[in-house]
């Protein structure tokens, strides 16, 4: 998961630099190309792990599915995570958001699978007229811990 962090902060980095002008980078309410669906890396214990999707499935509701798998066959780790947000504001190329999310890990080594569930703050931010950045903090509850953290997620999209 830190190789998958690490990975994501250099695209940022990469991606957000030399562009400085607002319009050339597009926002969430033009009229002309809305932003439908989104394909992308995702990285978090409710959102899931590796590749995701993103799309508006309600007026002001977006929905996000991610997942992936890794490992050899007979010690095969995988994850799967499905979260809901709310966007509360969504001005120029930032969105403000707020839901709930739910990720399912498994674990080869102590042959579990560890259910969690958070209720995430964040915001979205357009680096680049289709190139996103998703980060937020979920009130996790860690069902393998028993226990609730807050946590952050990031994910990178790219909007169709």
């Amino acid at each position: 998961m830190l190789r998958i962090l690490v990975a994501t902060l250099s695209i940022l980095l990469l991606a957000g630099s030399g562009r400085a002008q607002v319009d050339a980078q597009g926002h969430w309410n033009q009229e002309y190309d809305p932003h439908v669906a989104a394909l992308g890396l995702a990285a978090g214990y409710t959102s899931g792990t590796g590749l995701a999707l993103r799309w508006p499935a309600f007026p002001q509701t977006m929905v996000g599915v991610a997942g992936g798998a890794w490992g050899r066959s007979d010690e095969l780790d995988w994850n799967f995570g499905v979260e809901a947000h709310y966007v509360l504001r969504q001005s120029g190329r930032t969105r403000v958001f707020l839901g709930p999310g739910m990720g399912v890990y498994s674990d080869h080594d102590a042959d579990d699978t560890n259910v969690n569930a958070s209720f995430d703050v964040g915001f979205e931010h357009l680096l680049q007229p289709r190139l996103s950045v998703k980060a937020d903090i979920g009130f996790t509850y860690l069902g393998d811990d028993d226990a609730v953290y807050p946590i952050p997620q990031i994910a990178v999209y790219y909007y169709f």
